[in-house]
């Protein structure tokens, strides 16, 4: 906190100066047992605190944020992420058209010019979305797109990302059921989408991350790969209503639960269960989703595949290497 606020103090300013408007700077704790409640308020007095008595996960703490929230727009970070001076301006510049629900960013590593997460490229196959490849843009044909704000993303990262403030209310904020983390930010982004909203991305808005380093530090891996596949299959449960994708679903999740039990992989097994066990509330969330949703599945699909296929982009699965150092951090 005392490495990073610093910079999120500078690009509230810019923002400011830039825009002519005011800004509001909330810390939500969520149960820590270090010394932030106590030193924040004498380090940083401009900063409101959001005290939470026990953690609750992800979704819970940035809900009770939300609520407290007076701005039009709402830009969420997480502790671990260091912000270039015009990080705020970037993204606030996106939301002149009221489509707009959401703009994530691009983001390095730490400590190298690595390109760590930009755009996300989300396909629909083999029963489930695949949402684990970025993209980024650098060809000269880039820069009208970029210039034009034309990127788009098939989610915004919880980490550091711009909501519009009134479709986040609209919407109901995160999903509480994916406590404690993992696969909210796709959901929220998703429903965003169903709801004829646009998720983009914003390259020039920059960031650079301590990559997980709140939950490595307090989940063992076993149990962070349980809850992930738990929130994936609650995520497409809840928000995925064509009849053919669902089926689809089913059917290559039926072979996935055969596979994992004859090869003893329990982990997948019991994050199966956990599922199951929150049906009643999946069918109550997908029940609204449907009445919400003015975009169907496919639909979605088709314009996200036509921008794909349209837009200079370079897709990636692991981190790449970058021209970009990190002069906006130095």
């Amino acid at each position: 906190m005392r490495e990073n606020l610093p910079s999120v103090l500078k690009a509230a300013q810019e923002y400011e100066v830039r825009s002519g408007a005011t800004t509001e700077i909330l810390v939500v704790d969520d149960g820590s047992t270090d010394e932030t409640t106590t030193a924040l308020p004498l380090e940083f007095p401009k900063v409101h605190l959001i005290e939470r008595p026990r953690n609750e996960g992800f979704a819970a703490a940035c809900n009770s944020g939300f609520r407290e929230c007076r701005g039009n727009l709402v830009a969420l970070l997480n502790n671990d992420v260091q912000v270039a001076k015009d990080y705020l301006t970037r993204q606030a510049e996106h939301f002149v058209d009221p489509m707009v629900f959401a703009v994530t960013a691009k983001v390095f590593d730490w400590n190298a010019p690595v390109f760590v997460t930009g755009g996300r490229f989300g396909k629909f196959r083999r029963g489930f979305w695949s949402v684990y490849f970025n993209y980024d843009v650098s060809l000269p044909e880039a820069k009208g797109w970029v210039a034009d704000r034309r990127l788009l993303s098939f989610y915004a990262i919880g980490g550091f990302a711009t909501f519009e403030r009134e479709k986040l209310c609209e919407i109901g904020g995160f999903n509480e059921l994916l406590s404690p983390f993992h696969w909210e930010d796709v959901d929220l982004s998703y429903r965003g989408w169903k709801r004829g909203w646009e998720v983009r991305y914003e390259p020039r808005s920059r960031a650079r991350h301590k990559t997980s380093a709140t939950i490595d530090a307090h989940y063992k891996e076993k149990a962070v790969e349980q809850a992930s596949f738990r929130n994936r299959l609650l995520f497409h449960w809840i928000n995925i209503h064509s009849p053919i994708l669902l089926t689809w679903h089913f059917i290559v999740l039926s072979f996935m639960l055969v596979w994992k039990t004859v090869t003893l992989k329990f982990l997948f097994l019991k994050a199966f269960v956990q599922a199951v066990v929150c049906w009643r509330e999946v069918l109550m969330n997908r029940r609204m989703e449907r009445q919400a949703s003015k975009r169907s599945d496919w639909q979605v699909i088709k314009l996200l595949n036509n921008f794909y296929r349209s837009a200079p982009i370079q897709v990636y699965y692991s981190h790449q290497e970058v021209i970009e150092k990190h002069r906006e951090f130095e």
